[in-house]
C-alpha cells in the first residue's frame, strides 16, 4: 500500500462525521510504519476501522504480523447501525497480517492481551486527561522505538468549548527532544518518543495531570481505581501520591454530577 492507495481508499470509504484521519495524516502514519517496520501495532480508538485497515496493509509490505485496535464503545459512534471497525476488512483483506478489533475495551484493559507492541496510534477520547492516561497505560507494553502517534492536536481550537485539550496538554509537557508534530491536517498529528527514563515520564505525566481535567462527565472512581491497580507496579510511590492529589482536585460531588447531567439533558432537548 502506497500513498496513492491511501488516497484512493480514503476517498472511497471515508464519510463526513467518521472522524477518520485525513490523507496527509495517514501519510504521517505510513512514514512511521515504513521507517520503524514494527512487528505489531496497537491502535486506541478504532472508530470506523479505516486506519486499522491501512496499517495492516502497510505492515503487509514491511513484514509486520498484526494490528490490535481497541475501542471503548460497542457500536460505531457516527452510525450506531454500523459495527466499530467495519471498514478494516474492506481496506485490507489479506491474510499476512492479523487485524484484531476489540470493542468495549479501554487502554487500562491491556493486561493479558497479545502485546508487546512496537508502535502505537491513539485517536480516542481527546478530553483531558485521557490522552495521557492512554499513553501511560501503554508504557509497560511497548518495546523497540516505543513511538506513540497522537491525533487531534488542534481539536482544542477547532471544537469549542475546548474540552478536547488532552493531546495539546500532553504535547506541551513532553520535552522537545521526544516529540515531533507534523504539518499534516494543519499540524493536527504528532509523535511521542517514549524512550525516556521512567522519572522523566513521570514528570511529564504529573505536569499534565496537574492541569484541570476537562473530561465530561468526570472520570468515575471505578475507572480510576482500575487504572491505579493495573499501573501501580510500573510507577513510583511518589508518583501515586501526587496522582491521588490530582484525582482529589478533579473529583466531582454527587450534586455536581446531577447538575451536569441535567444540563446535558436540557441541551439535548434544545437541539
Amino acid at each position: 500500500m502506497d500513498s496513492a492507495d491511501i488516497e484512493e481508499v480514503h476517498g472511497r470509504l471515508s464519510r463526513p462525521g467518521y472522524g477518520t484521519l485525513t490523507p496527509d495524516e495517514l501519510a504521517f502514519v505510513q512514514r512511521a510504519v515504513t521507517s520503524e517496520a514494527p512487528d505489531r501495532v496497537i491502535e486506541i480508538g478504532t472508530g470506523a476501522g479505516l486506519t486499522a485497515g491501512i496499517i495492516a496493509g502497510l505492515l503487509a509490505k514491511t513484514g509486520g504480523t498484526s494490528v490490535t485496535s481497541i475501542d471503548a464503545g460497542t457500536r460505531f459512534f457516527a452510525a450506531p447501525d454500523l459495527a466499530i471497525g467495519h471498514l478494516a476488512a474492506q481496506v485490507y483483506s489479506g491474510d499476512a497480517v492479523r487485524i484484531d478489533i476489540r470493542t468495549g475495551t479501554r487502554s487500562i484493559d491491556l493486561t493479558g492481551t497479545d502485546g508487546p507492541w512496537q508502535l502505537a496510534v491513539i485517536d480516542a477520547d481527546h478530553a483531558h486527561p485521557w490522552p495521557i492516561l492512554d499513553t501511560m497505560a501503554l508504557w509497560p507494553h511497548l518495546t523497540g522505538n516505543r513511538t506513540v502517534l497522537h491525533h487531534n492536536l488542534q481539536q482544542f481550537r477547532r471544537n469549542r468549548p475546548g474540552l478536547g485539550i488532552g493531546p495539546r496538554v500532553l504535547f506541551n509537557e513532553v520535552p522537545e527532544a521526544h516529540r515531533h508534530a507534523s504539518p499534516a491536517g494543519g499540524w493536527n498529528i504528532f509523535a511521542v518518543d517514549l524512550r525516556m527514563r521512567q522519572r522523566m515520564f513521570e514528570e511529564v505525566a504529573l505536569n499534565a495531570l496537574s492541569i484541570p481535567w476537562t473530561v465530561r462527565p468526570p472520570l468515575e472512581a471505578e475507572v480510576l481505581d482500575q487504572f491505579r491497580s493495573v499501573m501501580k507496579p510500573h510507577f513510583s510511590d511518589g508518583f501515586w501520591r501526587e496522582f491521588d492529589e490530582c484525582v482529589g482536585l478533579n473529583r466531582w460531588s454527587r450534586a455536581k454530577r446531577l447538575y451536569f447531567a441535567a444540563r446535558r439533558g436540557a441541551a439535548g432537548l434544545r437541539r
